[in-house]
């Protein structure tokens, strides 16, 4: 494949984002910023930040995915800066670790920015503020890489402590604790149904339900560091990379390695993204090579090889690129090749060998396509047999030929036979009933008597006539359970009509229940549910609908009662109700309250953090997001003084205020040794300690600095 455009930078890239309307930005390694417009393939813009370096093959440069803003680590000075890539300038500098910050990630919904320090600290900040809202769970070592949902309601942080820990953003509760990993994580990057794939050091690429904190596959391991990793538009296959110049392709429907040269580079790569709308891969390199690939460009070569019929070719093309088994050429190709099969097997079927090898002489230098068509044409050397045997009606040597023969089953005249015994079985078992017409039934079946697969029915309507009688009541009846129970003391019974039709129905009910579940009429399902337990191969999906349906039906009514409470409770523990239209809404209103109170933190403003989300305060999932909010108002608040020449029994009585509400933490244990440091007289014997899981309980001052 060859890449659709390549622009030379000079200087290694460290971060290459797709930020909306065909247009990429990319940061080099001296903080240099330029803006790509994809349509005309062209530079669009740029400027340069005067501060250190960034490093390379880590998870401290970050563009926020609507192209506004730019997050950097700045090396030796223990913080991050939010840079405004419209205006150009400083937006925020991002502090409160204590050393250096190692990772930055923006949320998808361009609200906050995540940062992780060397001293296993994640904390999050509002873009517009830049003031801290809230910490994570820290970690015992780096915290190394980052990542946010799709929704962004939930935060996974990575760390060379080998493991990954997952917070929900909404609660601001701890969730999860993964250790799943041999060695320093290095990417995390979120796909939908609530998975989440995270790369490590050792080349371990790990696949999690992150909801759920389980791990569901382990990819074929990545010869060295996993460098970074990106998806496809429908999320079907998986780019990655390390430090060898390879790109690798996996599948992540079958969680295998496709190829382990998709791509060849001559440098080695730092950064992949894929843009979704025009199927376009970015690579930026270690020598400043940006380079742009069409994932889908072989399709118009693929396109000439089908119409020049050098089929070999295409499949060749195919292999080198399995992406294009998702294009409409690819469809084209595999319709003509299932064409000409049929064809052939209809010219063979009239014994026209040769007109038939003719059909199929395009695809016989395709190997795997070569040793079917070999087996269709050495099965076909007994076709004539077959024919004579049916037309001479010996259908019992007829069926063994076709048992030994599978392809002579798609031929007419193998289905002219099984169209002549269903005409003449349908019809004995009309007249079964009458006595007077045993020998006529005797006569009409008599050409399939020694069939193997048809000696079980056969023998069925001399024996057990009342059978068929009961078989045919109890569908009547919709009785599927004793229809089923029929059906496993007589096996025979499956190569009747009624039985395909019993399965077909039930797979029609299944398919009513599932666009109820959708609609929203869960008692409809659950009408449908006793109907479904009755079909053996549909246990399983019954049980599923029941329990989604009852899970729905119970959430919707404490939704209808304005349970919230209750909401949350059940969002912990079936967290797909997440995606429904309904929550998506509360959660809307919450957030829209979160926002407002975020500025009133900012400002240290903790009488408006508690008038905003006073209704708040009865929902148990909200109390620690409400009291991250209140702890940053009172850190700012401390800070704030810290700044002014206040007597250090105020500031102690401050300190102390703090820590009888929420304990001696790591951010008020930083500002005491600000303090101490600046020279205050500061006394912590005979301290009462509170925690910030029963802040709550506490008397909660406007100021704390009051007696």
């Amino acid at each position: 494949m060859q890449p659709l455009k390549i622009f030379t930078i000079k200087k290694a890239i460290s971060k290459v984002k797709y930020i909306g309307n065909d247009k990429i930005v990319v940061v080099d390694i001296d903080n240099a910023i330029r803006v790509f417009d994809l349509n005309e393939l062209k530079l669009d813009r740029g400027f340069k930040i005067n501060l250190p370096q960034n490093r390379l093959f880590a998870d401290n440069t970050d563009i926020s995915s609507d192209g506004n803003y730019l997050a950097l680590t700045i090396q030796n000075k223990n913080k991050a800066a939010i840079w405004n890539i419209q205006t150009k300038k400083l937006h925020h500098l991002l502090g409160w670790h204590k050393g250096e910050v190692e990772s930055v990630k923006f949320d998808n919904q361009n609200k906050y920015v995540a940062t992780g320090g060397t001293d296993g600290r994640t904390h999050l900040w509002n873009i517009q503020t830049g003031k801290m809202v809230g910490s994570f769970a820290p970690h015992a070592d780096y915290v190394t890489a980052i990542g946010f949902s799709k929704n962004s309601l939930w935060c996974a942080t990575g760390s060379y402590d080998k493991s990954i820990s997952i917070t929900n953003i909404s609660s601001m509760k701890f969730a999860y604790k993964l250790r799943i990993h041999s060695s320093m994580i290095t990417k995390i990057k979120f796909l939908h149904n609530f998975l989440m794939i995270s790369g490590d050091r050792d080349g371990n690429l790990i696949c999690s339900n992150y909801s759920k904190g389980k791990v569901l596959k382990r990819f074929p391991k990545l010869p060295d560091v996993v460098v970074d990793f990106c998806f496809d538009t429908k999320e079907k296959f998986m780019f990655a990379t390390t430090k060898n110049k390879n790109i690798y392709l996996y599948n992540l429907e079958t969680f295998e390695l496709i190829t382990d040269q998709f791509l060849k580079l001559n440098s080695i790569v730092t950064s992949l993204e894929f843009i979704p709308e025009l199927m376009y891969l970015i690579i930026g390199t270690t020598d400043g090579i940006l380079y742009i690939y069409d994932v889908l460009s072989d399709e118009k070569q693929l396109e000439e090889f089908i119409q020049n019929k050098e089929y070999a070719n295409a499949y060749e093309l195919i292999n080198q690129n399995p992406i294009l088994k998702d294009s409409l050429s690819y469809t084209h190709l595999e319709k003509i090749w299932e064409n000409s099969i049929n064809k052939a097997q209809k010219l063979l079927e009239k014994s026209e060998q040769e007109s038939a090898q003719k059909v199929v002489q395009p695809f016989m230098s395709i190997p795997a396509k070569r040793l079917f068509i070999q087996t269709l044409f050495k099965d076909f050397a007994e076709f004539d047999k077959f024919k004579q045997l049916i037309i001479k009606r010996k259908y019992p040597l007829a069926y063994s030929l076709a048992n030994r023969y599978p392809t002579f089953k798609q031929t007419t005249y193998y289905k002219h036979m099984e169209k002549e015994f269903k005409k003449a079985f349908t019809l004995a078992r009309q007249l079964m009933f009458d006595k007077t017409k045993e020998e006529y039934i005797k006569n009409i079946l008599m050409p399939f008597r020694g069939v193997p697969e048809k000696t079980a029915l056969i023998q069925s309507l001399a024996n057990e006539k009342e059978i068929y009688k009961l078989l045919k009541q109890k569908m009547a009846k919709r009785d599927f359970k004793g229809f089923f129970e029929l059906i496993n003391r007589y096996p025979f019974l499956a190569n009747l009509d009624e039985y395909s039709k019993t399965i077909e129905f039930g797979e029609k009910l299944k398919e009513t229940a599932q666009n109820a579940l959708k609609e929203g009429n869960y008692s409809k399902v659950l009408q449908y549910i006793p109907i479904l337990e009755n079909f053996p191969m549909l246990v399983e999906d019954a049980k599923e609908l029941k329990y989604e349906a009852t899970i729905l039906a119970n959430f919707m009514k404490i939704i209808a009662n304005k349970e919230y409470d209750k909401v949350y409770e059940y969002i912990q523990k079936e967290p797909f109700l997440e995606e429904l239209d309904i929550f998506k809404e509360i959660e809307r209103k919450w957030l829209e309250k979160i926002e407002k109170a975020e500025e009133y933190s900012a400002r240290g403003d903790v009488k408006a953090i508690l008038d905003s989300l006073g209704n708040y305060m009865k929902i148990k999932d909200k109390l620690q997001r409400i009291g991250e909010l209140i702890k940053s108002a009172y850190l700012y608040q401390i800070l704030e003084k810290l700044k002014t020449e206040v007597d250090d029994k105020t500031i102690e009585r401050g300190f102390r205020n703090y820590i009888k509400i929420f304990g001696l933490d790591l951010e008020i244990s930083d500002l005491i040794t600000l303090a101490k440091k600046s020279g205050r007289n500061l006394d912590f014997s005979n301290l009462e300690e509170g925690d910030k899981i029963n802040w709550h309980k506490k008397e909660i001052p406007y100021d704390i600095f009051k007696n």
